[in-house]
């Protein structure tokens, strides 16, 4: 009886820690939104534009920072009739802050006994203030589309949670949690009754085709770091064209920041020569840059224009990346030295097994960072996961394979068949 009001006590005090952490971050960051556009409002000080206008802007900009659409209804805008559209492009920058506050709210459990009664308090606690906070940010014309406001918040803020207490190091090694000791017990169980194609393929293909779109995502933040650097003349003009006080040149760059990683994940795909586009009908790639009207977003000063001569040259990128990748994962590869029989069907499972790996994870990267940013031609904006998958898997996959000769070498050739030695 004494244990059984211990552990009803101990998820009750879990709970409570899970829900007010998650009562002060949406607070926090809602605080913080509210002052930056107070800051704008008041300075910018156009007498037809109320106060209450700016609560709904950052209330709305609160759901697109966790990946929730922004409706715009049919109006005029700058004079010209628009149709409704979504605003449907993911901050990636802002969401990456929600998950970090997520991995704080999650540290605080370490020690319980049980995760899963703070995971549903902040749910409760973070999906309440959304509710609350839908009918405060909508106007007539501009509101978070609902029935993502009222899950996506929550689920992205839980999700950082679970994936923190379930992977993460704890610093307190004596309590082991209930949900960690049944995921260690579900991996040992699957480990041991995996197929032996599967067990010997997963980690050196996993770690290979993610070295392989983390180089490449390297790569790319490196090549937008010289690019705006080379064309801050037309970035500068982008900034001055705004017409914007100080502290709305500040705002429009933290939300350039936060839209940074987009831009990153877009430079990656212009790296395998797929590029992305800035609309429908236009063209952002190493062979050519198409480019109808686009929005004057100081970092769009720093984009390739014209035809570039080393256009197929860029494509050596994703192949010596692929090569390295597959000749360093050497070490984790015994298992398929070992498992397989010749140096053709390990060879052959590797380089099949990194491209997949790798185009899967590029295509969900593309997913996450693609949406839409305006009406019409405007509403495609980023890239086409899928066809970055394919384009990503046929240089890969064909390099790796060739690469996989020697990381994935059998140690010992199968012996030849009797009937054969006739």
């Amino acid at each position: 009886m004494a244990k059984g009001a211990s552990n009803a006590s101990s998820r009750r005090l879990t709970l409570l820690v899970g829900a007010l952490d998650a009562l002060f971050i949406s607070a926090l960051t809602i605080v913080i939104l509210l002052g930056l556009g107070t800051a704008v409002w008041l300075i910018e000080n156009d007498p037809d534009i109320p106060w209450i206008m700016s609560l709904q802007t950052m209330g709305n900009l609160w759901f697109a920072g966790h990946g929730v659409s922004i409706h715009v209804g049919e109006q005029a805008l700058a004079g010209i009739d628009s149709p409704a559209f979504d605003i449907s492009l993911a901050p990636i920058g802002l969401m990456a802050v929600v998950y970090l506050f997520g991995r704080r709210t999650a540290r605080k459990l370490w020690g319980a006994l049980e995760f899963w009664p703070g995971w549903l308090g902040a749910f409760i606690v973070y999906a309440t203030v959304a509710i609350v906070l839908t009918p405060i940010a909508s106007s007539p014309t501009v509101h978070p589309v609902a029935n993502e406001a009222a899950a996506i918040p929550a689920l992205l803020y839980v999700a950082s949670m679970v994936v923190t207490n379930l992977f993460g190091r704890s610093q307190n090694t004596e309590v082991v949690t209930r949900e960690r000791a049944w995921l260690d017990d579900l991996i040992a169980r699957r480990s041991q009754t995996a197929n032996w194609f599967v067990a010997s393929l997963s980690k050196p293909a996993f770690i290979a085709g993610t070295a392989i779109v983390v180089g490449l995502l390297a790569v790319s933040a490196i090549m937008l770091a010289i690019s705006l650097t080379l064309n801050w003349v037309s970035v500068t003009r982008l900034y001055e064209g705004l017409q914007v006080s100080l502290i709305g040149g500040i705002a429009v760059t933290i939300a350039q920041l936060a839209l940074l990683p987009n831009i990153v994940i877009f430079g990656a795909s212009w790296l395998t020569g797929l590029g992305f586009s800035i609309g429908a009908g236009s063209t952002v790639s190493p062979f050519g840059t198409e480019l109808g009207p686009i929005p004057s977003i100081p970092f769009f000063g720093g984009l390739p224009i014209g035809e570039n001569p080393f256009g197929l040259m860029i494509l050596v990128v994703p192949v010596l990346l692929a090569l390295a990748a597959t000749v360093l994962v050497k070490p984790h590869a015994a298992d398929i030295r070992f498992n397989f029989a010749s140096p053709l069907s390990a060879a052959i499972s590797l380089g099949l097994g990194i491209g997949l790996v790798a185009a899967l994870e590029a295509a969900l990267l593309a997913w996450v960072a693609s949406g839409g940013i305006g009406p019409e031609r405007l509403a495609e904006f980023g890239v086409n996961p899928w066809m970055l998958a394919l384009v990503v898997f046929v240089e890969v996959a064909p390099v790796s394979f060739l690469a996989a000769f020697y990381s994935a070498r059998p140690d010992k050739a199968a012996p030849i068949p009797e009937h054969l030695k006739r």
